[in-house]
């Protein structure tokens, strides 16, 4: 993906199709998410631990490493 905010969009998208009703719009409430072992049910979560994993090499390189 390009972006972080692509990156943040994609995951909000799956949070969507497994009837989930927030969104992640940080590193740390992404993490929260992936911590939380219940959420480990759902179809999506190894699409979005791939995505933190994703942000979190972007974030390694990226000057500011802010999202």
């Amino acid at each position: 993906m390009a972006d972080k905010q692509e990156m943040f969009n994609r995951i909000n998208e799956l949070l969507e199709s497994t009837g989930l009703t927030f969104e992640i719009n940080d590193i740390s409430g992404l993490e929260e998410f992936l911590e939380n072992e219940d959420n480990q049910q759902y179809e999506e979560y190894e699409e979005i631990e791939g995505l933190y994993n994703e942000l979190m090499d972007y974030s390694y390189y990226d000057d500011d490493g802010e999202t």
